[in-house]
């Protein structure tokens, strides 16, 4: 009778080879394909927020998203969508804004991988958004992972043909070893995968490209670990006059070139967030239209004449979040006068206070603020959890100090020491670190947030932070609520440094 040892050896090997190709592969290894990009946009006298939404597949649709807010006029949009890479024609729709917010819908189609431009005009203005359209791309140790199965599987049955029809049953041991050499390649990839690290991200850190988009394990360039640039010059083109609606223009420029600065990456829901601190303590946290490289654009109506203070919030692509002031701001000229709201005011001696905006009881409570110590601010807004994300956020504050008490608040804001923008605190220790404040909800699309169509936060928004001096500084806290952002000003006294008792 003629054995066959070789045949039955085989067996358990073919079972491995099923089971760890039937078995899901951990993609850790590939660049992710991205979620959502969610872009606030202040286009005119419109406050938007525009979400282009993952795409799926190259070509397909790409679909964008446009949320309104209360007091948004209705009015016709046009999205057009243009490859910034390769010419070629580009994908144009319409959006029909009605009197209710909520979110109003395109589709455009996109038709290749790299970089891209989102054109959103209103007749008047275009807002240009840069964005990058990824395909799913497999990695080195994929390859490996897949091409050691699929020889580990044609080995398999080289092998049980040549162990059943060979004279010689050794002649199947070569097959098999291949099997086993096949199998140990895949596995390894796939074990060492995850500990290998991800390559440059283009749209992050290199300037997106069609090859670097299709192909970002291509070496084109020598191997850094820094992608950090330059800081950014923020310059103020014309100051406008109080009680006239006037389009404010801004200047980025790189600090060691002056070349105008075209490589902001969406940082918090935005490129820029815009910063605007008035006479009367008045805030305004806007986000202005890029219109070309380096330029930008608000629009604005200054309510009272005086000093305005202005910084922004951005991140060039390679490096972190840069909090850049304009050196002397803006004067605006007139007499046009409009108070500002009244603050809450806090103290180590006064704890709670409470207000009303926009027909909503906000409560405000801090732990004692003193110089060098965590201090915990906490609104209260209203008494139901219908708080909805703003900005990629539960609640923002704004800070500024410490100030003078008689100075006009933004000509004290222009030299104040102390600049700050906290975002919320996440309610339990198992929150995503990535959405603060965002603790138990999933996401909605992949790696995106829920946007701002989801009103279940609140109502208590805890924010923390650390008074580096002592003395009065203005807070801003802000929350969006029913599709209108609340902004609850705070004036808050911080302590000195307690004294160590020998």
């Amino acid at each position: 009778m003629t054995h066959f040892p070789s045949y039955r050896a085989l067996v358990p090997a073919g079972c491995l080879a099923f089971l760890l190709i039937a078995s899901p592969m951990a993609h850790a290894d590939s660049p992710s394909s991205g979620g959502d990009v969610t872009v606030a946009q202040t286009l005119g006298d419109r406050e938007l927020t525009v979400v282009l939404r993952r795409v799926t597949s190259v070509p397909g649709p790409l679909h964008v998203d446009v949320i309104t807010h209360a007091g948004t006029a209705p009015g016709r949009l046009t999205v057009v969508a243009r490859s910034s890479a390769e010419s070629g024609p580009a994908a144009r729709a319409t959006v029909d804004l009605g009197a209710e917010p909520r979110s109003y819908s395109a589709i455009v189609d996109v038709d290749r991988a790299g970089p891209w431009e989102l054109a959103l005009g209103d007749g008047v203005r275009t807002a240009r958004i840069p964005f990058v359209v990824p395909v799913q791309v497999i990695s080195p140790p994929e390859r490996l992972v897949y091409g050691g199965f699929l020889a580990a599987g044609v080995l398999l049955l080289v092998s049980v043909v040549t162990a059943t029809r060979a004279r010689r049953t050794a002649w199947a041991v070569l097959p098999a070893g291949g099997v086993v050499a096949g199998l140990a390649v895949a596995v390894t990839a796939a074990v060492l995968s995850a500990s290998l690290p991800l390559p440059p991200q283009p749209g992050t850190q290199l300037d997106p490209t069609v090859a670097n988009v299709t192909d970002p394990y291509a070496l084109t360039q020598p191997m850094t670990g820094d992608y950090s640039r330059p800081p950014v010059v923020l310059t103020v083109d014309d100051a406008p006059v109080a009680g006239r609606a006037a389009d404010l223009g801004l200047t980025l420029t790189d600090g060691s070139t002056g070349l105008p600065v075209d490589d902001l990456v969406v940082h918090d829901s935005a490129l820029v967030h815009l910063l605007l601190v008035g006479p009367d303590g008045e805030l305004w946290h806007e986000h202005p239209i890029r219109t070309g490289p380096g330029h930008y654009e608000l629009h604005v109506t200054p309510p009272a004449s005086g000093h305005y203070a202005l910084s922004a919030e951005l991140v060039r692509r390679g490096g972190g979040v840069q909090l850049v002031r304009a050196a002397a701001g803006f004067d605006v000229a007139g007499s046009a006068v409009t108070p500002g709201p009244e603050p809450v005011r806090l103290s180590a001696a006064q704890l709670t206070g409470a207000t009303e905006v926009g027909g909503t009881r906000i409560a405000v409570t801090t732990t004692p603020p003193a110089a060098g110590e965590p201090a915990t601010v906490t609104a209260r807004v209203g008494d139901t959890d219908d708080l909805q994300p703003w900005l990629g956020m539960a609640g923002h504050l704004i800070l500024a100090g410490p100030l003078p008490a008689a100075a006009p608040v933004g000509a004290a804001a222009q030299v104040a020491p102390v600049w700050a923008h906290v975002h919320a605190m996440g309610s339990t220790s198992t929150m995503d670190p990535s959405r603060p404040g965002m603790a138990g909800l999933p996401p909605i699309n992949g790696d995106s947030a829920p946007d701002e169509t989801v009103a279940a936060y609140g109502p208590d928004v805890p924010f923390t932070y650390t008074f580096p001096v002592p003395g009065r500084y203005r807070l801003w806290i802000q929350v969006e609520r029913r599709y209108t952002v609340l902004t609850v000003p705070v004036v808050l006294d911080v302590a000195p440094e307690p004294q160590e008792t020998p």
